[in-house]
């Protein structure tokens, strides 16, 4: 009897054993499949990036894997405007996939057509529709498209039909660069003399550095100077 009471006592140690080993055994032997998002860029509201329309802009975030088991995730940015309305979605499967407790940045280029506000957000997947993490809670205003900068109009110096002098000897070309050759003309000596007079008939045009404007000169001779080199003869007259 003594020996039967013993075998019984030992069943029922490995009985409590089992029962103590088999939640362990499942606990380490479920897959884990957690990660958050440790960080983005741009990331401050306060100071949101200023670009101008057509400038990219790198979107970034870092994921982290938080589970125990490597998984390829989904990492996701959206970008919104000021009306809420989602103008562009990036997409990566992290391949390959993310190790446990090991962190890795996905980034893309943003390249905004319109002036305003921007607002992401981020995500991460487990699967498609799978949601793991997002930051921020909210989309935030991260990027602000600046309206192009207006160019100063600056008055034209002559026009057409205006009389104008020769200041110094002065190169006149066959077109409004320095590249162009100087005009053929029997009556043009390889410059224009100082105090030669003539017409403005066309101009002005921005290359090279300089502006031009083309004159019909007295002696006959036509093709375009710098501005530089000419002045208006109702201004040294005191008329202008």
């Amino acid at each position: 009897m003594s020996e039967l009471r013993g075998k019984l006592r030992h069943i029922g140690w490995l009985k409590g054993g089992l029962a103590l080993l088999l939640p362990l055994l499942l606990l380490t032997g479920c897959a884990r499949i957690s990660a958050t998002i440790q960080g983005y860029s741009p990331a401050d509201p306060e100071a949101p990036i200023q670009v101008q329309a057509g400038e990219p802009v790198t979107v970034s975030v870092t994921v982290a894997n938080t589970g125990n088991r490597a998984r390829a995730f989904l990492v996701e940015a959206k970008v919104f405007n000021v009306m809420n309305v989602e103008v562009q979605k990036f997409s990566t499967r992290m391949d390959p996939p993310l190790a446990p407790q090991e962190a890795r940045s996905v980034s893309w280029t943003f390249v905004p057509d319109t002036e305003g506000p921007y607002f992401l957000q981020f995500y991460v997947y487990k699967d498609e529709g799978a949601l793991l993490a997002q930051a921020p809670e909210l989309p935030e205003r991260l990027i602000v498209v600046a309206a192009p900068a207006e160019t100063p109009t600056v008055a034209a110096k002559f026009e057409p039909g205006e009389r104008v002098r020769v200041m110094e000897n002065l190169n006149v070309r066959q077109g409004p660069s320095i590249a162009q050759p100087e005009v053929e003309d029997p009556d043009y000596p390889g410059y224009m003399p100082t105090g030669s007079l003539g017409n403005v008939i066309e101009g002005p045009v921005q290359a090279d550095g300089y502006t031009w404007w083309k004159v019909e000169f007295d002696r006959g001779v036509t093709g375009w100077c710098v501005e530089d080199g000419i002045e208006s003869l109702d201004v040294l007259l005191g008329r202008k």
